[in-house]
């Protein structure tokens, strides 16, 4: 099937019926190159529910597609499928647990189980640490709660962050400089 003739066909013609006859071969085209492209980047079922967006939004938008080559809709066709995998990391990053306020943070060090209560000098140099690292770098506090706080390792925060893995190593390492050199 030439898809971009199938394209331009379906942007041309005004007949219900042809239009969806057209849609559904170009869907049977795209539909397991996408299906691909987004199981490479998200593990399944949220794949399948980010590919679903996908398709609906390349069918949604189709008449919009000005491009004259294959080569033009499928970086079209993909460009759609990147959009939707960032969209769904965004918002499965911004569904985690948020970093506590310094105090907050304070306070569960102080009353769990695992740790012996915090002399005052302690307390006074952690909460001062911790005011000062989150008004610095902001993003610094983020990455450390993530990391060291909910756990996750540096492979999902890059993936969550669409970084390499060594750029959060990096971040990871800078940031625990950054919070040393504050406190000296």
């Amino acid at each position: 099937m030439d898809i971009i003739k199938a394209v331009k066909t379906y942007r041309l013609t005004p007949a219900l019926d042809q239009r969806l006859r057209l849609a559904e071969e170009i869907f049977h085209e795209i539909k397991s190159p996408l299906h691909g492209f987004i199981v490479g980047r998200l593990k399944l079922p949220s794949a399948d529910d980010v590919f679903q967006e996908a398709v609906k939004a390349v069918t949604k938008d189709l008449t919009q597609f000005k491009g004259d080559s294959d080569k033009e809709f499928w970086a079209w066709c993909y460009g759609i499928a990147r959009n939707k995998v960032n969209d769904h990391l965004r918002k499965q990053a911004s569904d985690r647990l948020q970093p506590m306020e310094p105090d907050e943070l304070l306070q569960l060090a102080e009353t769990s189980a695992q740790s012996s209560p915090l002399s005052p000098e302690d307390r006074m140099d952690l909460q001062h640490a911790l005011k000062m690292l989150t008004a610095a770098k902001p993003e610094c506090s983020d990455f450390l709660w993530q990391h060291f706080v909910l756990g996750l390792d540096y492979s999902e925060l890059a993936e969550e962050r669409n970084i390499s893995y060594d750029n959060v190593r990096m971040k990871i390492g800078r940031c625990l400089d950054t919070a040393q050199a504050l406190m000296a």
